[in-house]
């Protein structure tokens, strides 16, 4: 597993120029009705006809049919730990929709009319009279104060966090209001404006603490046709979806239906939609990208590949510590790790020169520390200047010599690890005191990485350092790695549009708790002072301290081993399907259509 996350129906666009967007509106957050934005004005109004990225005349009808490795253990999207099948999602919908081409604003879709308190403290909502569940029934308040309870209970850490402070009151049968305890802080406003609605009514006759494989009532534009485990997912378009007329629908769900078959790996995939059997795939891997899917499927035009320029940082791919386990919680462990990881040699050697290397945790952006520490950057962090790192203040990154000779990078290394206690002794790096052996798991759910982990592995082991390589299918990976069960464990970070939500997650001490996202047990008050600092900012102005101070933080920190930075999204596709104009990538699900169903 790469670890990234995203949201249900409509993945946000991770677009820095997004950002721009957070100086045009200061203070107060919208109460347009339609939707609300809590950084600013709105830029759709409430007539508007459909989303600009969308095409409204797409036609409609045909299968869309994806591939993965991937299977699934449970149908409950309230419930943790558990993995639902993707397409399930679509069979659900949310109080609102979060638009892809502003930087944070929510238009209502279960939802007819929002209002926001100006410090961002309560959210209130009444639900369309329209709004129906499959069987013909309405969606009412009930169903959405069960799903934030039940999701506040039993759910991801993350969303336990969010929810924590927040009361639901509801007056039947479609107003609801949620009140917040933290002012200022509006994740929770996220959380309860996307994540999917459920049946009370359904998930009364079952435990919704517990996993099942039992179809859930759906409200969405797909419903369930086929649900085989260890096989596919079959989804049809619901005809008379009761929102399909609204503006946040319209131009999109125009699949008949829309499935998903299990492939043991890659290979038998990138095979199938060569012979026709799918119709889409999304490739990560960039020497995958460049020769396999030479054939003559390619070459006569049935297939075709698409490259989209990721927006803003794109995404970096890394290696992230387990700190909770010794001996990672000393830095200079850490930095000697990171250092035995050949990053040039690795991107030019497996894949062909197609990343680019990593540049902080916010590329080449605005958002990244560049240079000495600003005024603003200082002020923000100067309650915390005792702990903070010597050198810090002065340049972005540590001097370590990553695209230095490996042997130059070794030997720093070994200096390093001796200093902190850990000696060669018989060609194995062992602790002074004990003669423990210095030994690292790296326990992941996806194959693709073994490529770079071997050659690391034999580098580890120029310093008396045995890593093993612990692959296991996605569900017992998954839960492994959400128990915090590795020493090292691959993390794809894409920094969240505004900064506050992805950081939250994974680098916050909040989630430094026995199961979660919060892979590298981080406990640092400077670094929770930047976050909370994004999570409440309402302009640009008041971010960019933080993001940079914060990719100060973890450079320094050594939290992972940089591999690569990803610039594009590689897509190989049937010749048929079309998709909105404009090079970004939208979901296929939601945007995507064919020519000729």
């Amino acid at each position: 597993m790469i670890w990234h996350l995203g949201f249900w129906h409509h993945p946000v666009a991770m677009a820095v120029v997004a950002l721009i967007l957070l100086g045009a509106g200061r203070g107060l957050a919208s109460d347009a009705g339609h939707g609300f934005s809590p950084l600013g004005s709105l830029r759709y109004p409430a007539n508007f006809e459909a989303f600009d990225y969308v095409n409204p005349s797409a036609s409609k009808g045909g299968t869309l049919r994806f591939g993965s490795t991937v299977n699934f253990d449970s149908t409950n999207p309230m419930r943790s730990p558990g993995k639902m099948p993707n397409l399930l999602a679509y069979s659900f919908d949310s109080l609102m929709v979060r638009a892809e081409d502003e930087a944070a604003s929510y238009y209502g879709l279960l939802a007819q009319r929002v209002r926001v308190a100006p410090d961002l403290s309560s959210l209130e909502v009444s639900l369309r009279e329209s709004a129906r569940w499959h069987d013909g029934t309405p969606v009412t308040a009930e169903d959405v104060r069960f799903t934030f309870e039940t999701l506040r209970a039993h759910g991801l850490p993350a969303y336990r966090n969010a929810l924590r402070g927040v009361s639901i009151d509801i007056t039947p049968p479609r107003r609801i209001v949620f009140r917040n305890d933290e002012p200022g802080n509006w994740r929770y406003l996220d959380v309860v404006a996307t994540f999917p609605i459920q049946s009370k009514r359904f998930w009364s006759e079952r435990d919704p603490s517990a996993g099942t494989l039992d179809v859930p009532l759906g409200s969405g534009p797909y419903r369930v046709e086929t649900l085989l485990l260890n096989d596919r997912v079959t989804m049809a378009r619901v005809e008379d979806y009761w929102g399909r007329d609204l503006p946040v629908s319209r131009g999109q769900w125009n699949f008949e239906r829309i499935e998903t078959v299990l492939f043991n790996d890659a290979t038998a995939m990138i095979e199938a939609l060569k012979t026709g059997l799918i119709d889409m795939r999304r490739e990560n891997d960039a020497l995958l990208w460049q020769k396999a899917y030479q054939g003559a499927a390619l070459d006569a035009g049935e297939i075709v590949l698409d490259s989209f320029a990721r927006p803003g940082a794109g995404q970096m791919m890394s290696l992230v510590f387990n700190r909770r386990r010794a001996p990672l919680e000393d830095i200079r462990v850490r930095e000697a790790l990171a250092l035995a990881f050949d990053a040039e040699w690795t991107r030019q050697t497996l894949f062909g020169g197609l990343y680019a290397p990593m540049v902080g945790f916010y590329g080449n952006t605005e958002l990244g520390a560049v240079g000495p520490i600003t005024p603003e950057e200082r002020a923000l962090l100067a309650p915390f200047a005792a702990a903070l790192p010597e050198g810090l203040s002065a340049m972005p990154s540590p001097p370590t010599p990553f695209g230095a000779d490996r042997r130059l990078r070794l030997r720093r290394a070994d200096k390093l690890l001796t200093e902190a206690g850990w000696v060669v002794r018989d060609g194995q790096r062992v602790k002074v005191e004990t003669g423990e052996p210095l030994t690292l798991r790296y326990v992941g759910a996806h194959a693709s990485l073994e490529r770079i982990l071997t050659p690391y592995a034999q580098n580890l082991a120029r310093l008396g350092i045995t890593l093993s390589i612990e692959v296991f299918d996605y569900i017992v990976g998954r839960r492994r790695i959400l128990n915090h069960d590795f020493e090292l464990t691959a993390l794809g970070w894409t920094p969240s549009v505004p900064a506050g939500e992805q950081e939250a997650l994974f680098w916050h001490s909040v989630q430094a708790v026995d199961h979660g996202y919060g892979l590298a047990g981080m406990q640092i008050p400077a670094v929770d002072a930047t976050i909370e600092t994004m999570r409440g900012a309402r302009s640009l102005e008041e971010i960019l301290p933080a993001t940079r101070a914060l990719d100060r933080l973890l450079r320094w920190d050594h939290a992972v081993i940089p591999l690569w930075q990803s610039d594009e999204i590689w897509i190989a596709h049937d010749a048929a399907l079309r998709f909105p104009s404009g090079g970004t990538y939208r979901d296929p699900v939601a945007t995507w259509w064919y020519e000729a169903p």
